[in-house]
C-alpha cells in the first residue's frame, strides 16, 4: 500500500510540529497559519499517548487543503495535553478533550484550538455529550475504577453542578429525544446494563440488562439504538466465559428487541460505528472489520476489510471509513481510509501514539 503521508527522517524529528499533504510535500507551519485550517470540514483524530507516560495528542486532517497537522494542542498552546486523552466532542464551538488520567477536560477553541480554562476534579472521566445547548454529561469510571457515574456539566460555566449515579464504568453515550442511552461496560470492574437517564430531571429512568460489558452504541434510521457488547474474560483470561453480542433496543419500551450472539470464545468485537445513510453497523470481530445490515436478525459474516482496528468511524458526509491503526503502542501510529463502497484504501497517514478515534466536523 502506499503510505501518502510518509515523512522525511527530517521531518521525523519535528512530527509534531509539522503538516504533511497528501502528496508528501511536508512544510512547516506556525500556529497563526494553522489557525484557519480548522474552520474548514475536516477530521480530528484522537491519539491516547503512551499509557502510564508521556501525553496524548490531537491531530486534524483538512479535507480541502488535504493537509495534516500532528500534536495541534501543544503546537498552539505550548504545553501538553496530559496522559491518556480518552475522547473528544465539540459542543457549542468549542473542543472538549478528555484526559483520562489527569482526571481532566482541556477546553479549546474549535477554530483556533487556543485552550481556555480545563475542566478538573473529574474521576477517570471517559467521554462528554452535549444534552442541550446549556448543558452536558460527562461519563466516569469514578476514583477505584469501579464505580459509575455521570457528571452534569454546565456549559454557560464548564463547572460540574451535579451527579448522577450509574451501572459500573459508566462509558459512551448516546441521546434520543430528551434520553440519554449510557453503556457501563464495568470499567475496572464488570456491568452489563445500558442506564437511561431522563436530561431533564437528571434521573436514571430505566436499566436495560444487555450483554456483558456493553460499549459502543449507535442511532440507526428506523430510531432504534444499537449496542455491541464485548462479552467477559475469564478470571485466568484464557478466553471468554461471556462472548459477546450485538443488542438491538427498542426505545419506546426501553426493552431488548433483539440480541445477536457472536460465537467465539476468544474473539471480542469492538468499534462499533454506524455509515452516514444509519443502515449499516461496522464493527472488529475476529481479526476482521464487519459489516451488518442494520435489518438482519444473525450475524451477516460479511468482511469489509481483512484486517481489525483499534478505533473505527466513518466520515457522515463522504462515507469514508477511518481506521485507526495503534502499531506498536509506544510509536507513532496509522490512520488508514478506505472506499466504503468497494474497500479499497484511499491513502494512510501517520498520526499520533495509539489513536483511538475520530471527531468528524
Amino acid at each position: 500500500m502506499m503510505n501518502l503521508f510518509k515523512p522525511s527522517h527530517r521531518l521525523l524529528f519535528i512530527a509534531s510540529i509539522s503538516v504533511a499533504t497528501l502528496l508528501g510535500a511536508c512544510t512547516k507551519k506556525n500556529a497563526d497559519t494553522i489557525a484557519p485550517v480548522l474552520t474548514d470540514h475536516g477530521i480530528f483524530i484522537v491519539n491516547e499517548g503512551p499509557y502510564g507516560s508521556g501525553t496524548g495528542t490531537i491531530s486534524y486532517f483538512s479535507k480541502g487543503l488535504n493537509t495534516l497537522t500532528n500534536d495541534l494542542f501543544q503546537t498552539k498552546n505550548n504545553y501538553p495535553l496530559g496522559n491518556v486523552v480518552q475522547s473528544m466532542n465539540i459542543i457549542n464551538n468549542k473542543a472538549y478533550i478528555v484526559v483520562n488520567n489527569a482526571n481532566k477536560i482541556e477546553v479549546a477553541d474549535a477554530n483556533s484550538f487556543v485552550a481556555q480554562a480545563p475542566i478538573t476534579g473529574l474521576n477517570q472521566p471517559r467521554y462528554i455529550l452535549a444534552v442541550n445547548a446549556i448543558k452536558a454529561y460527562i461519563t466516569e469510571w469514578g476514583p477505584t475504577g469501579n464505580e459509575g457515574a455521570v457528571k452534569v456539566l454546565n456549559l454557560l460555566t464548564n463547572k460540574v453542578s451535579g451527579t448522577i449515579s450509574t451501572g459500573k464504568g459508566a462509558e459512551k453515550m448516546l441521546l434520543k429525544g430528551n434520553f440519554v442511552y449510557v453503556t457501563c461496560k464495568g470499567g475496572s470492574g464488570k456491568d452489563s446494563v445500558v442506564s437511561v437517564i431522563n436530561a431533564s430531571s437528571d434521573a436514571v429512568v430505566a436499566t436495560i440488562n444487555v450483554g456483558a460489558s456493553p460499549d459502543g452504541i449507535v442511532e440507526d434510521l428506523n430510531g432504534n439504538v444499537w449496542v455491541l457488547c464485548a462479552g467477559q474474560y475469564k478470571s485466568d483470561y484464557s478466553g471468554l466465559e461471556k462472548s459477546g453480542s450485538l443488542v438491538k433496543i427498542n426505545t419506546t419500551t426501553n426493552t431488548v428487541e433483539l440480541s445477536i450472539p457472536f460465537t467465539s470464545t476468544s474473539s471480542q468485537p469492538s468499534g462499533l460505528t454506524i455509515n452516514g445513510a444509519k443502515n449499516k453497523l461496522y464493527f472488529n470481530y475476529e481479526g476482521k472489520v464487519m459489516s451488518q445490515n442494520i435489518t438482519s436478525t444473525a450475524l451477516d459474516n460479511t468482511t469489509f476489510v481483512a484486517r481489525s482496528f483499534y478505533g473505527l468511524g466513518i466520515d457522515p458526509a463522504t462515507e469514508i471509513v477511518y481506521g485507526a491503526d495503534a502499531g506498536n503502542y509506544s510509536s507513532a501510529g496509522k490512520v488508514i481510509r478506505y472506499n466504503a463502497a468497494t474497500g479499497a484504501v484511499v491513502d494512510s497517514m501517520t498520526v499520533g501514539i495509539i489513536p483511538n478515534g475520530f471527531v468528524f466536523r
